[in-house]
């Protein structure tokens, strides 16, 4: 029996992956593999592999100098008490040697680490005569042991009951029907009640959520017990995207939450579900391209690297090895084992555990504020352990400060559709880049439902496939045209191609699913029996050409019931957004910063942006007028505004003493008067930067006049100095970053225009310069003295 190890794949001190571990002993014909790590990360992926690759596998848990054998499921749970210090005392068995660790997966990277104690895996035969006391160990990892099962709601019967409270139209009881037959056979009422839950929870905090995302907006059942907000049965959605009795894993409801309180509400499911019981979950990150060539140049000191594309274990760069010298053959077998290694631990983004049993008794946790399970999505994935998605959306944060009123019906403002076909999208969610401006000035949706097709387009695919033409040029066949006029037949959704395989080609529900399951992922196997199904069997001409049209498509299509959901926050901000411009951006600009676009869309819409003052640190709105926030200059942060509200400064002096009081620094106060902020006090902002100084070194005026009249100086008052709109100009775009005070000015001079601002693509001719902002072929360069740097600002 051939023995490798110990092993050790603990991220500080090793470079070997789990994946390549079993690979090398495979390839050194070993049969057998020793684990030793002082934690259990490592164990779930090393089981795993250890069963793929029928290599006995062997887990040490080392506790200071104390190696203990893991020789089962039991010994694992007694281990991760221990680990998580619920236990103090390990009843296991103990192994007593010292013998170099394995940490480097080739010789070459331990020589370059110029390591002489611990071995390589190539060398692991050296360790395998002394390892001869765990040939008569056995070893068996049952990990049905970990089924953590989500919380019991009553199941079925609890949900029926609840379903039975409302009122409902035949249509919507029939597809009740269809839906809850499913879920009874599937066994999720459970899931779907926990997810009720956990949305009923925040309502009772008053956090708020989303309408709705992902194919969970399909369901009617997940609508009527108030997890999602919209009817599929209105916009045609399809059940069997959200759940089909193929479907092997739980359905996902992932959840929309206020970004601002998503820690909060995580803390109240503990209250709730109890401490221990929900858990987040440990992420990595790895090294990619740059780092891995960063450290193979810091290893080998050769600066000639050999040209690779990402990932570097790509076939390409594999067909590549063949070829290349000796020395760039080592170098790249050095990157192909440093690619994938982790550097650092993070949480996962969204994904919570929430469970019947106290966690710690079963997985190893990372005790903090809210516990972190130690074991990554995919180890939890062997396991059968599901996650619930919490996904923070800055958007509804957002919408919060805008007191904006979810809503259903009546989505036929016709303001509201005729600004987004002018491309006004910023600040729209899901429209706010110049893609989505650009589609939406192309698409120029009228109506509720081509905002969704908006929305499902809105990505670089769409363009690049051709659907989006043919759908403006209304060019796809008659057939397809009258079976999906919504999008002059272009399939755009991913129901449309299950639609399309049910309607015409005798698919079933399920079937279609696969098929667009199949389709998505270019599972190759899958496709081809349903491919040749769908064209025997469908009743529409040129089957085959059909076909590869909607293979085409449906790497792009997208799905309708998430789109359905995120055009109605689209929809909701656009409506506040017309209805009141000028709260909606400088709530804009206080969440997100200003940018071009925000004053291009102003000019438009009539509204004068302002320069900041410390009077309103926050920024002010009124009719057509909007008053910066300070947090808008160059230096000025939320903290420091906040210092600076409410104040009562009224004179220079007293911002001075204000500001050494705050321990705000004279570059801030230079900036605070070169972008107006003290205009209040004095529009001449040179002179109060020359007073600025003086003050800041304790000359007072009033002392140097007591000075003169005491001792008869007669010293030369300074030379007043005034500040003229070039100077105003540049100091906007030092500090700010946009000729503000340009905008507030009825019309520049010639002499201004041709002396800052390049006009060979517009003539002014003394126009207002906000006519020239937002003018779609403009450019503006604004020449500044230091470094005579060019700021360049640009329209889409």
């Amino acid at each position: 029996m051939a023995i490798l190890g110990p092993v050790s794949t603990n991220k500080s001190n090793s470079y070997i992956q789990i994946r390549d571990l079993f690979n090398l002993a495979k390839k050194y014909k070993f049969n057998t593999i020793i684990l030793c790590e002082p934690h259990p990360k490592s164990w779930m992926k090393f089981i795993y592999f250890s069963k793929q690759y029928n290599i006995k596998p062997i887990i040490l848990y080392k506790v200071h100098n104390t190696k203990y054998i893991i020789k089962n499921e039991q010994d694992i749970l007694i281990a991760i008490k221990h680990y998580n210090k619920l236990k103090k005392d390990l009843n296991l068995e103990e192994i007593k040697f010292n013998l170099p660790t394995i940490f480097y997966p080739t010789k070459i990277l331990k020589n370059l680490l110029k390591d002489d104690k611990n071995l390589s895996i190539s060398e692991g035969h050296l360790n395998s005569e002394k390892l001869k006391i765990f040939e008569n160990i056995k070893t068996n990892y049952n990990l049905n042991i970990f089924n953590i099962n989500i919380p019991n709601f009553g199941g079925y019967q609890k949900l029926t009951e609840l379903l039975n409270k409302k009122k409902y139209t035949e249509k919507e009881l029939n597809r009740l029907k269809k839906e809850l037959s499913l879920i009874k056979e599937l066994n999720t009422s459970n899931y779907i009640l926990t997810v009720k839950k956990i949305i009923d929870t925040a309502k009772q905090k008053n956090i708020t959520i989303g309408p709705g995302r992902g194919s969970s907006v399909s369901s009617l059942v997940v609508k009527s017990l108030g997890i999602t907000q919209i009817n599929p049965l209105k916009y045609d959605l399809l059940f069997e995207r959200f759940l089909n009795k193929y479907r092997k894993e739980l359905p996902d409801i992932d959840i929309d939450i206020d970004a601002e309180k998503r820690n909060e509400l995580i803390q109240e499911l503990e209250n709730v579900f109890g401490k221990y019981h929900v858990a987040q979950i440990r992420t990595t990150s790895t090294m990619k391209k740059k780092s891995v060539l960063k450290k193979l140049t810091e290893l080998t000191k050769v600066k000639e690297i050999p040209n690779m594309t990402a990932p570097i274990r790509s076939k390409e760069n594999l067909m590549k090895f063949k070829k290349l010298s000796k020395d760039k053959k080592i170098l790249y077998n050095i990157s192909y084992y440093l690619e994938g290694l982790e550097t650092a631990e993070s949480v996962h983004a969204a994904g919570i555990i929430i469970s019947d049993k106290d966690l710690r008794e079963y997985l190893p946790l990372e005790y903090r504020k809210i516990p972190v399970i130690e074991w990554d999505m995919n180890d939890l994935k062997l396991l059968n352990i599901e996650k619930f998605d919490l996904l923070s959306l800055d958007t509804i944060s957002f919408m919060n400060k805008l007191n904006i009123e979810y809503h259903y019906e009546n989505l036929n403002n016709k303001i509201v559709y005729e600004n987004i076909s002018k491309g006004l999208t910023k600040g729209i969610f899901q429209l706010d880049s110049k893609l989505g401006k650009i589609l939406s000035q192309k698409i120029k949706p009228s109506n509720f439902e081509e905002l969704i097709l908006l929305l499902s387009i809105n990505r670089p695919g769409p363009l690049e496939s051709g659907m989006i033409d043919e759908y403006i040029e209304k060019s796809s066949p008659n057939y397809l045209k009258k079976l999906f006029p919504e999008t002059n037949g272009v399939l755009i959704y991913q129901e449309q191609i299950m639609k399309l395989a049910q309607n015409t080609a005798k698919f079933t529900p399920e079937e279609s699913d696969e098929l667009r399951k199949a389709l998505s992922k270019k599972n190759n196997e899958k496709l081809l029996p349903l491919k040749n199904k769908f064209i025997e069997n469908t009743t529409l001409p040129e089957p085959q050409i059909l076909f590869e049209k909607i293979e085409n498509f449906a790497k792009y299509s997208f799905v309708k019931s998430h789109a359905t959901a995120y055009a109605h926050i689209s929809y909701w901000l656009a409506e506040k957004k017309f209805t009141n411009p000028e709260k909606f951006f400088l709530e804009y600009i206080n969440s997100k910063g200003l940018d071009i676009n925000i004053i291009n869309e102003c000019s438009i819409l009539n509204i004068k942006i302002i320069s900041p003052s410390i009077e309103y640190s926050t920024g002010i709105y009124k009719k057509n007028e909007i008053l910066l926030p300070l947090h808008t200059i160059k230096g000025i942060g939320k903290n420091i505004s906040k210092l600076l509200f409410n104040n009562k400064i009224k004179t220079l002096e007293s911002f001075v003493e204000y500001c050494k009081k705050n321990n705000i620094n004279k570059g801030i106060m230079e900036n605070l008067i070169k972008s107006g902020s003290l205009d209040f006090i004095n529009t001449n902002r040179k002179q109060m930067l020359r007073s600025l100084t003086k003050l800041i070194q304790g000359e007072l005026y009033d002392l140097k006049e007591i000075q003169n009249s005491i001792f008869g100086n007669n010293e030369k008052e300074d030379k007043k100095v005034e500040t003229t709109i070039e100077d105003k100009l540049l100091y906007d775009c030092e500090t700010i970053g946009f000729p503000i005070t340009a905008l507030t000015i009825k019309k520049l001079s010639n002499t201004l225009i041709k002396k800052y601002y390049n006009n060979d693509q517009i003539h002014f001719n003394g126009y207002q310069i906000k006519n020239f902002l937002v003018d779609n072929s403009s450019i503006i360069e604004v020449k500044t003295y230091s470094k005579k740097a060019k700021r360049i600002l640009t329209t889409l």
